[in-house]
């Protein structure tokens, strides 16, 4: 008569054992957090001192992103590429859909989806102070921060 209950006891009892032991593991981390922690960082080029100067054309265009999360302008019909080199702490918000680029405090400065125009000027080559080098493609514009008197001056400059 014992090894008729016996089995099916010890299946339940490893059963039960297995399922407490479930119970006990670390608990699933919430679905936003995780796919948040997914999502690809966006990429600009930034220059990574304060600048001592800024030049003042105006630039006028659209943002994307590539397939490498790296951020780009297009003006006018959007067939050239830019490369917008962004102050010293700036960064992209969101994700290759929808997002803009914050200043250093965190305010939004553009947003993708949206005509913008900034204040800048033209640059010949990536220079060794820009960070996410391997972003620069195309045209490299070097934006001015918005208020010429947050730029470093010389004395008596």
């Amino acid at each position: 008569m014992t090894a008729r209950w016996a089995g099916p006891l010890i299946v339940g009892f490893a059963v039960s054992i297995g399922t407490g032991l479930g119970a006990c593991s670390a608990p699933a981390a919430e679905p936003s957090l995780v796919s948040a922690s997914l999502q690809p960082k966006l990429r600009l080029v930034t220059v990574d001192a304060p600048q001592d100067s800024a030049m003042d054309a105006a630039f006028t265009g659209t943002l994307s992103v590539d397939a490498n999360d790296c951020v780009y302008a297009h003006p006018g019909d959007g067939s050239e590429v830019y490369t917008l080199v962004w102050p010293q702490g700036y960064s992209a918000k969101g994700d290759g859909k929808a997002f803009e680029v914050v200043d250093a405090d965190k305010h939004p400065v553009v947003r993708s989806g949206s005509e913008f125009e900034l204040g800048g000027g033209l640059v010949d080559s990536p220079r060794d102070n820009w960070t996410q080098k391997d972003c620069a493609k195309g045209t490299l514009w070097l934006v001015a921060p918005p208020d010429f008197s947050q730029v470093s001056r010389p004395p008596g400059g």
